[in-house]
C-alpha cells in the first residue's frame, strides 16, 4: 500500500516508436518497473497521428522505421511537443548521423541492443531534468499571471521579450503588441532620448538592479510622464515594477523651486530697493547734464542711450522680482482665443503692422477658468518669442481643442511658428530660469510661463525642429 504521507512523483509518460514488436514489449516491461506510463507506436505516421504527443516527457524513436528514417519525423515531433526528450535508438551509429540528429534537437543516442540499466539511467536523468524544467515553466507561468493581474504596473522580461500588464498599458497608452521587446520599450516611449535611456537601463542591469531609476517617457497621446522602475533579475528573467511618479516629482521640484524663489525674492527685493535709489540719482544727474549740453546733439544722444540702458536695468530687476514673487490666481471664465488675440494686438502696437500675422483655429474647444491677466502675460511671452524667431512676416498659428488625459477633459492650446526652430540643448532648457540665447534679457520669459501654467495645474512643453519652427503646447484643466 502506498504511504499517503510520502510525496509521490508525478507519473511520467514515455512513447516507444519501433516496428519490432518484441523490442517494444521488452523495453515497455523494463520502463514500467520504474513507474513510467508507456505507450507504443509501430511507425512514424502512427506516432504523428496521436493527439497526445504533448503529454510525453520522452520519446524513444527507432532510427529505421517502415515509413522512413527517424530524421524526417523529428522536426514534426518537435513542433507538437517542444519539451519532450527525443532518444534515437539504432543498430549502428556513425558520427555524421549523430551530429545531424543532434542539430535537429535529439537529446540522446542509444545503440541496439539497448542495455536495460543504461536505458533506465538515461531516462532517470532526463526525467529529473524534465521535472525541473516543468517546475520552472510553472513558476514562470505563475509570475506572468501575477504580473498580468497586479493592480500596479508590472513587466515580465523573458530574455529580451516584454510582457506588460494592463496597468502599464493604461500608464503608457500602448498595448503589449506595440511594445513587445526591451528595445521597443525605450524606442517607442523615450523617442528622442532613446539611446540615453537604453544606456541607463544597461547600466542598471550591469549593477544587478541595485538602484531604481526614473524614466522620462512620452505617452501615446503625447503627454510626458515620469515612471519609476524598480527591477529584479533571476536567471534570464526580469520583473519590473512601474510607478507613475510624475506628480511626486513635480511636487518635489516645486518645493525646491519655492525655496529657491524665496531666497531669490529676498535678495532681489533688497537689491531692487537699493538699486532704485541709485537709478533715481543717476537719472537726476542725467537731467542736470542734459540742461548743460543743450544744443550738442551728439552728447544728448549719448544721454538718451544711457537713459534707455537704465530703463532696461530697471525692467530686469522688476522681471526677476516678478518671477520670484508668489503667484496668486484670480480666476474667471474666459474665452482663451480672445486672450490670445488681445495679447497679439498689444504686441502689434510695438512692431510694424506687417511684422507678424496670427490665425486662430478652434476644434470643439470650451471656455476655461483661468487668471486672464496671467494668461495674457504668458501668451505675450510666447508670441514675442515666436515673432523674434521668425523672418518677417512671421506667421503664427494658434489651435484650441479639447483633449482627454486619463479620461479627464483638458483644453489643449498650441502656438506654432515657422521660424528658425531650436537646437536640442536649447529645447531641453527652454523653461529653465535665467537660460537665454538672446543678447539681452534675463532668460525668465518661458520660466515665468511655466510657473503660470503650474499654478493653473496644467502642463506646458515645447517641440521644435531646427529650420522648421517651434510649437508650444499647453494643457489646462476645464
Amino acid at each position: 500500500m502506498t504511504d499517503p504521507t510520502v510525496p509521490q512523483r508525478t507519473r511520467l509518460s514515455v512513447l516507444i516508436v519501433d516496428d519490432d514488436e518484441a523490442m517494444r514489449s521488452s523495453v515497455r516491461r523494463v520502463l514500467m518497473l520504474d513507474g513510467y506510463d508507456v505507450k507504443l507506436a509501430a511507425s512514424g505516421k502512427e506516432m504523428l497521428r496521436r493527439n497526445d504527443l504533448g503529454q510525453f516527457f520522452a520519446i524513444l524513436l527507432d532510427r529505421k522505421l517502415p515509413d522512413g528514417d527517424a530524421d524526417r519525423f523529428i522536426e514534426k515531433v518537435r513542433g507538437q511537443t517542444p519539451h519532450a526528450a527525443i532518444l534515437i535508438v539504432t543498430g549502428h551509429a556513425d558520427m555524421d548521423s549523430t551530429l545531424a540528429a543532434i542539430r535537429q534537437g535529439v537529446d540522446d543516442y542509444l545503440i541496439k541492443p539497448v542495455e536495460p540499466e543504461t536505458l533506465r539511467a538515461r531516462l532517470a536523468s532526463l526525467a529529473e531534468l524534465y521535472q525541473v524544467r516543468q517546475e520552472l515553466r510553472e513558476s514562470e507561468s505563475r509570475i506572468r499571471f501575477l504580473v498580468e493581474n497586479l493592480p500596479a504596473g508590472a513587466i515580465f522580461v523573458d530574455h529580451n521579450e516584454l510582457f506588460i500588464n494592463r496597468a502599464v498599458e493604461q500608464l503608457t497608452g500602448y498595448t503589449s503588441d506595440e511594445i513587445s521587446t526591451v528595445r521597443d520599450w525605450f524606442r517607442v516611449l523615450c523617442a528622442d532620448r532613446f539611446q540615453e535611456c537604453l544606456q541607463k537601463y544597461r547600466q542598471m542591469q550591469a549593477a544587478d538592479f541595485k538602484d531604481v531609476c526614473v524614466l522620462p517617457i512620452v505617452r501615446k497621446d503625447g503627454v510626458r510622464r515620469e515612471l519609476n522602475i524598480a527591477a529584479h533579475r533571476y536567471d534570464h528573467h526580469e520583473v519590473w515594477l512601474v510607478t507613475d511618479v510624475t506628480e511626486l516629482q513635480d511636487a518635489e521640484r516645486r518645493l525646491v523651486q519655492s525655496e529657491r524663489l524665496a531666497a531669490i525674492g529676498q535678495m532681489v527685493t533688497g537689491l531692487a530697493h537699493e538699486s532704485r535709489n541709485a537709478l533715481q540719482r543717476a537719472r537726476g544727474c542725467l537731467d542736470l547734464l542734459e540742461l548743460d549740453l543743450e544744443g550738442q546733439p551728439e552728447q544728448l544722444n549719448l544721454i538718451h542711450r544711457i537713459r534707455r540702458a537704465l530703463g532696461d536695468l530697471q525692467r530686469n530687476y522688476e522681471e526677476v522680482k516678478q518671477y520670484a514673487a508668489p503667484i496668486t490666481l484670480e480666476k474667471s471664465t474666459v474665452d482663451l482665443a480672445e486672450v490670445i488675440q488681445s495679447s497679439f494686438d498689444d504686441l502689434s502696437a510695438e512692431f510694424d503692422s506687417n511684422r507678424a500675422s496670427l490665425s486662430i483655429r478652434r476644434e470643439g474647444y470650451r471656455s476655461v477658468r483661468v487668471d486672464a491677466h496671467r494668461m495674457r502675460q504668458l501668451f505675450r511671452n510666447i508670441l514675442e518669442n515666436a515673432i523674434a524667431a521668425s523672418d518677417a512676416p512671421a506667421r503664427i498659428e494658434a489651435t484650441l481643442l479639447t483633449n482627454f488625459v486619463d479620461g479627464t477633459p483638458m483644453l489643449q492650446c498650441e502656438i506654432k511658428d515657422l521660424g528658425e526652430g531650436m537646437e536640442r540643448e536649447t529645447l531641453t532648457r527652454v523653461f529653465e530660469p535665467f537660460y537665454t540665447t538672446k543678447h539681452a534679457g534675463t532668460g525668465l520669459g518661458m520660466a515665468i510661463c511655466k510657473r503660470i501654467i503650474d499654478a493653473h495645474e496644467g502642463t506646458i512643453h515645447a517641440r521644435s525642429v531646427p529650420g522648421e519652427g517651434t510649437t508650444i503646447t499647453i494643457l489646462l484643466p476645464v
